[in-house]
């Protein structure tokens, strides 16, 4: 059973979609991740070797998306992992 972490939606612009695509993408290539959501915040540390996965969906009404999920395997995080 997950348990949500954090969970964040809201409209914007394709182009500020895609450069919050690349700086995600770019701290997870720095082995560290911190996302804020209003009040709430969680710091990530990615292992080294990650499950990548792509999931393009066309919903009942019409509407496309994209899912992009990266997964490692908890123990890898560092011990000093804060969830604020």
């Amino acid at each position: 059973m997950s348990r949500k972490l954090l969970r964040t939606e809201s409209m914007m612009g394709r182009e500020e979609a895609a450069e919050k695509i690349h700086e995600l993408a770019d701290k997870i290539g720095d082995g560290k991740v911190e996302l804020k959501a209003g009040e709430d915040s969680i710091e990530l540390t990615p292992s080294e070797r990650v499950e990548f996965e792509i999931e393009v969906e066309e919903e009942s009404d019409g509407d496309i998306s994209i899912e992009i999920e990266v997964e490692w395997a908890k123990d890898s995080q560092n011990e000093g992992l804060e969830i604020n």
